[in-house]
Order: C-alpha cells, then sequence, then structure tokens
C-alpha cells in the first residue's frame, strides 16, 4: 500500500513544549468554532428564516473547516476514520487521547 505523505499519522503532544502549546492553541479554537457552529445550528432550528444567522453558519464552517484541515495536516486525523488512510504499523492509539492529557486542553 503507498503511504499518503499528505497525511501524517500522528504529531507527537508534548505538553509544554512548543509544539504541545501550538497543537492546544489550534485543538482551542477548533473547540470555539465547533461550539458557535452547534450553537448557530440550535438557533436555526427555531429560526430557519434568519439569513444574516444562515450567512453566519456558512461563514463559521468555512473558517471551522479550514482549520480542522490544517490541524490534521499537522498533528493527525481528528476522527478514527473516513479522512486518511491507515499506515503500518497501526498508530491510531499512539498518542494520548483527549481526556488523557489534562483538563486544560
Amino acid at each position: 500500500m503507498k503511504k499518503n505523505n499528505n497525511c501524517p499519522a500522528y504529531g507527537s503532544f508534548t505538553p509544554g513544549s512548543n509544539a504541545g502549546s501550538a497543537q492546544k492553541a489550534a485543538l482551542l479554537e477548533l473547540q470555539q468554532l465547533s461550539f458557535s457552529l452547534v450553537d448557530l445550528n440550535l438557533y436555526l432550528d427555531t429560526n430557519p428564516d434568519n439569513q444574516q444567522a444562515v450567512s453566519d453558519y456558512n461563514q463559521l464552517f468555512e473558517q471551522y473547516w479550514a482549520a480542522k484541515s490544517s490541524y490534521e495536516l499537522q498533528y493527525g486525523p481528528m476522527n478514527n476514520f473516513g479522512h486518511c488512510p491507515a499506515t503500518y504499523p497501526w498508530s491510531w492509539i499512539n498518542d494520548p487521547w483527549p481526556w488523557e492529557r489534562g483538563g486544560n486542553v
């Protein structure tokens, strides 16, 4: 199987390092964008004709998708399927899970 170099298996997460800090900042941005998208989604469930809210949702979605793509290219996939081919040896479980990183991720 040919290795896809555009999709790294995983970056290394090292708490306290500059790389870890950059990864934390990128993850925080994704969490903030995701929260905003869920909030707007809930609002649009009860206000589907609000054109400004739909526009805001689409703008945030574009920002989220770009940030998520950038994160995954640098640190690896955020989901365990559907985005990148597997590498050998299987590496999904090599990095700490989000709940193993501590409370300030």
